[in-house]
């Protein structure tokens, strides 16, 4: 059944008075659902300007993608929701368990990936004997509103800031302000000037 035309000046009569009741009426906007990531392009690029990544790197990176939690980035079964484990990778990809913890372990150890460990664990036990969190670098790939990275991740990718350590000076950093709620993405220039003060 074709739709009839909208007469907007109805409508808007019709939202004053709506409004005057104290009611609102909105447009209906047809978002788009389909999920996504961010690769910061500028980054990668600067890291295959450095031969930082090898080949393997970049396939897992790739094929890890769809398990990135939105605004947290970090690893989950999207089934479960739980964090995904190395084991739990390997399923997923249908990869060698020791395969794929040399390429996650070389990952997490190039700073592309972030893991959380329970200290306590380490001291009382030697090892961590819990599910460890896997985090992917918001500065590599970000799922979500990049001015508004998650205020923990944010703090995590400062504190560590593998590349920075390495003199790769990423073209885009993250950096949260002293009492911000969030981080953000920056131009390297932005940011060196905020690390200054």
């Amino acid at each position: 059944m074709p739709k009839k035309p909208v007469k907007l000046n109805e409508v808007n009569e019709q939202e004053k008075n709506a409004n005057d009741m104290g009611y609102g009426l909105y447009k209906i906007k047809d978002t788009n659902k389909a999920p996504f990531g961010q690769i910061i392009s500028d980054n990668i690029e600067t890291l295959r300007q450095h031969d930082y990544l090898t080949g393997s790197d970049k396939i897992l990176l790739f094929d890890i993608e769809p398990l990135i939690e939105m605004n947290s980035n970090i690893l989950v079964n999207k089934e479960t929701g739980g964090f995904m484990t190395i084991s739990d990778i390997g399923k997923y990809l249908g990869k060698n368990v020791s395969h794929t913890s040399t390429v996650v372990n070389r990952l997490i150890n190039k700073g592309i990936l972030f893991e959380m460990t329970n200290t306590q664990e380490i001291k009382q036990f030697g090892r961590s004997i819990t599910q460890r969190p896997i985090f992917m670098n918001p500065e590599i790939i970000y799922k979500g509103n990049r001015n508004e990275i998650n205020a923990s991740l944010a703090r995590l990718t400062m504190n560590l800031d593998p590349f920075e350590r390495q003199k790769i000076h990423m073209p885009w950093k993250v950096w949260m302000a002293l009492n911000a709620q969030s981080g953000k993405l920056y131009r390297r220039k932005t940011y060196l000037k905020y690390k200054k003060s």
